[in-house]
């Protein structure tokens, strides 16, 4: 199986895919989080499909993620989108950018999608731009982060995203009903909007 971590640049500027050991991720405050990415929905995944590309002259595995949009919080997605990603596994090769998370059919997050298309990761400083829906046993919804932390405060988003043992213990010490439901999670988001944000071009 072939491991390769890449790095997401979310500048994109020639399109270069360039293999790296590591990534590295400033995590956006909420502010910028809003106002930076292109839209922002809430959506399901329907199919994810990986594809070998070759771009510069070098193989990549690429995966694309179609979405239903099931709630449109800012900006002014597509009416089916579809996430085009670096990384995804094709057989026994795997590739995979380092921090980026990963998606299943049946999945549902609240989005930030910037540069989709266009850079080499569709989601706003990578796993810092998915925020999963989940569900505790009474079936309240609540938010959590892309390592299944649940989201207390939207100030949280500025912190870094914790894995392995850390995220574990987080996970246990938090529970749904102190978490953020998605309908506050959207009207903090509207909230913090601004006219001149960025447009998905």
């Amino acid at each position: 199986m072939i491991f390769l971590r890449w790095f997401a640049a979310l500048c994109g500027v020639l399109g270069v895919v360039a293999p790296l050991w590591a990534t590295t991720v400033v995590p956006p405050d909420f502010s910028q989080l809003v106002n930076e990415s292109d839209y922002v929905v809430r959506a399901r995944v329907t199919a994810v499909t990986a594809e070998r590309v070759t771009r510069e002259g070098r193989p990549a595995i690429f995966t694309r993620i179609e979405l239903e949009i099931l709630e449109i919080i800012a900006g002014n997605p597509p009416a089916r989108p579809v996430l085009v990603m670096l990384g995804g596994r094709i057989g026994d090769d795997e590739m995979w950018v380092e921090g980026a998370p990963r998606f299943a059919v049946g999945d549902e997050d609240v989005l930030f999608v910037v540069g989709n298309g266009r850079y080499l990761h569709p989601l706003y400083a990578l796993g810092h731009g998915r925020y999963r829906i989940a569900r505790d046993a009474a079936g309240r919804e609540f938010v959590t982060r892309s390592n299944g932390v649940p989201l207390e405060d939207v100030a949280e988003i500025s912190l870094p995203l914790s894995d392995g043992s850390a995220a574990t213990l987080q996970r246990r010490a938090r529970t749904g009903a102190t978490a953020l439901a998605p309908a506050q999670f959207a009207a903090s988001i509207r909230a913090l909007r601004q006219p001149a944000a960025r447009r998905e071009k």
